[in-house]
């Protein structure tokens, strides 16, 4: 440890620090808990080393998580000013910098507490994805977590007070080493990636996130849905949808990662899915899932079903679930698609329209779904209806979703219909959305999904005899093939360093082994479901295979 501390020291020596005294944290969890912080003020960093030599020497490092931040620089504000800092957060937990209560740092939050115990809260009207949090303080929370970590609640009231707003260079205990942390406006706190170091964080990303995913299938195959970690609770319901695309996309990872005993998880799921989710005619099967307002149908889960059951033969050569994919095309064909392509997205029990449209996820999951079904059946049946769908959303201009699950489908198409409709189909999904693709600041992982899809697919077009002949040249000209390679590394460097549940940021939550590494959605209020693992599994196994 003492070989640690001097190689810390080094470091630190080396931030600048535009205080005139040095304050350090240090942040320490057993894994099982969350993180105690603490911290001190010298006038000296050489006082403050050796108060965390002290500390240090109790710690555990092969076994815990530790955390050292100093403070780099100090903003004095009132309780309005702060608050106008608030009210510019465009997002939620996007408020990266550390509160202070008093000058002397004797009640002191860094940013990562502020988030891992919702010291700041969004206002009654924030709808994720909709509308700025307005954020402000959680009262309550304030004072129980300062209850646990001082033994005292607040003196007088929060409007009354001075502020002390401060950054800090944060360092993560790594295997011996001191990982540095981003200083980045939006990312400070936590780890960054460069081109460099991108592939193995991918790598590992994938294992972990796998790993994680895979934790969430209990004994009996139905997953735990997902967790808000901040307080370890579990979320309650469950959605058909998600449970088949999460087995998919741990399939593909299983695939990947060549884990061959780890399948018999997946096969677990598979099967709960079909002896709990199903109704049965006879010849045809249909998933279905409790809701609210009684028993819903779903196209987007007859479709995941049916790509999930399909991957899961692709991978292992086992035949067992051949009949139940014929049987849920067969049912879609029935009751959901009908003689001019048009969809119905929700069915009630006795197979009647129960809503005509849901979500536009749901076409492109159906006709990419029965395609990858027809790899396996060889079904001209199911090439023709897959072609009557993508038809219509070709008439319909169904590019201007942006849907990564559209993309998907148009490179399955192009495998068996060399058509220019859909290639110009494909890019436009892509290439007329690629702005917003390349500034989104949150780890949104569709659009990686979409991207590489999209990248695949122009592989085939420049590798085809009418694009060789010149056919394409006119619409071709228009699109930057370089450029939407380039997105997809800017998007997959975004997903490691926004989307991954790294140590860093997992100590701060109530349970940090439950959720360390696992993929997390960081605007609605870190949340872990099993569809964020999905899609963050997807896009990034994707990017890796291909680049």
């Amino acid at each position: 440890m003492e070989q640690q501390v001097t190689k810390l020291e080094r470091l630190l020596k080396q931030v600048p620090i535009e205080t005139a005294e040095r304050v350090l944290f240090l942040s320490v969890s057993k894994g099982n808990e969350r993180a105690k912080v603490k911290n001190i003020r010298t006038t000296s960093l050489e006082g403050c080393m050796e108060w965390l030599k002290k500390e240090l020497a109790k710690a555990d490092s092969k076994k815990q998580y530790i955390r050292v931040d100093v403070v780099k620089t100090m903003e004095e504000c009132t309780y309005l000013e702060l608050m106008r800092k608030f009210f510019v957060v465009t997002r939620n937990n996007y408020f990266r910098r550390g509160i202070a209560f008093d000058k002397k740092f004797n009640t002191a939050f860094l940013a990562e507490e502020l988030m891992g115990n919702a010291l700041i809260k969004p206002s009654a009207n924030h709808k994720v994805g909709f509308n700025s949090p307005e954020l402000s303080f959680d009262q309550k929370n304030i004072d129980s977590y300062m209850k646990k970590k001082y033994g005292q609640t607040l003196k007088n009231k929060i409007p009354q007070r001075k502020f002390y707003i401060f950054d800090t260079q944060g360092y993560y205990s790594d295997e011996g080493n001191w990982l540095p942390l981003s200083t980045q406006p939006d990312q400070a706190g936590m780890r960054t990636v460069d081109y460099k170091t991108l592939p193995p964080s991918i790598d590992y990303a994938i294992e972990q996130g796998a790993a994680f995913l895979q934790r969430q299938i209990q004994d009996s195959g139905q997953f735990i849905y997902g967790y808000y970690p901040t307080y370890d609770y579990q979320l309650t319901g469950y959605n058909s949808v998600r449970h088949f695309s999460s087995l998919y996309a741990l399939l593909e990872a299983q695939e990947y990662l060549k884990q061959n005993e780890e399948l018999k998880a997946s096969e677990q799921g598979l099967d709960w899915g079909l002896e709990n989710l199903t109704i049965q005619t006879e010849d045809a099967l249909y998933i279905k899932e409790k809701a609210a307002s009684g028993i819903s149908v779903k196209l987007g889960a007859q479709a995941l079903a049916v790509l999930a059951l399909a991957k899961f033969q692709l991978i292992t050569g086992n035949t067992k679930y051949e009949a139940a994919i014929n049987q849920l095309i067969l049912g879609m064909e029935r009751h959901f698609v009908d003689e001019k392509g048009e969809t119905t997205h929700i069915l009630d029990e006795n197979l009647e329209t129960k809503k005509k449209f849901n979500i536009i996820y749901y076409d492109g999951e159906a006709v990419f779904s029965i395609l990858r079904g027809y790899a396996i059946t060889k079904n001209p049946q199911h090439l023709a209806l897959a072609t009557k769908l993508f038809d219509r959303f070709v008439a319909k201009n169904y590019e201007r979703y942006h849907d990564h699950w559209l993309s998907y489908a148009t490179n399955e198409i192009l495998l068996y219909l060399k058509e220019q409709k859909y290639y110009e189909f494909g890019l436009k999904n892509a290439f007329e959305n690629l702005n917003f693709i390349e500034h989104r600041d949150t780890a949104y992982p569709t659009l990686l999904e979409l991207l590489m899809a999209a990248i695949k697919m122009t592989d085939q077009l420049k590798a085809s005899d009418d694009y060789k002949k010149g056919k394409f040249t006119e619409f071709v000209s228009k699109t930057d093939f370089w450029r939407l390679q380039q997105v997809a590394i800017k998007r997959a460097v975004i997903e490691i360093e926004k989307g991954v549940m790294h140590p860093e940021m997992a100590m701060f939550m109530k349970r940090p082994d439950k959720i360390v590494n696992g993929f997390y959605t960081r605007h609605d209020k870190f949340r872990m479901r099993i569809d964020d693992q999905e899609h963050f599994l997807s896009g990034l196994i994707n990017f890796y295979t291909y680049f």
